[in-house]
């Protein structure tokens, strides 16, 4: 099988979440998946390295993921943004897309829902025939 060279950030601040998201982000096939917890590690890593991809949850300590978001598609626009939380209204949603979300997951984030994702971005991965949903 090929290496998936995409490099993918996960941020969140809870641990359980990101550790989830990313044992998901390597069983679809991707190698190159690290985790932050905090706002001032995203802005500290994108000066040091390159991402295609951020999961980025829209409740963080510090600068809110939003915030964080309107930065990234202002610095690093080539970069595609995931927002993600466990509040998904209509108005952070509306706030996350207009402000350069390339899409938006609700928590708890599923398999089946980050790969629906992709299919939409047309982001390729390994098939998850062998993932239990």
């Amino acid at each position: 099988m090929k290496e998936n060279a995409t490099e993918i950030l996960v941020v969140d601040d809870v641990e359980q979440i990101r550790s989830f998201i990313r044992v998901i982000l390597l069983k679809l096939g991707f190698e190159k998946v690290e985790t932050s917890s905090s706002s001032q590690d995203v802005i500290e890593r994108l000066r040091r390295k390159n991402y295609d991809m951020i999961f980025l949850d829209i409740n963080l300590p510090g600068v809110d993921g939003l915030s964080l978001l309107r930065l990234i598609r202002d610095k690093y626009p080539k970069i595609k943004v995931i927002m993600c939380t466990g509040n998904s209204t209509e108005q952070n949603v509306k706030e996350a897309i207009s402000a350069g979300a390339a899409g938006f997951l609700a928590k708890p984030v599923l398999a089946k829902n980050i790969t629906a994702l992709f299919d939409r971005l047309k982001v390729p991965y390994i098939s998850l025939t062998q993932i239990s949903r």
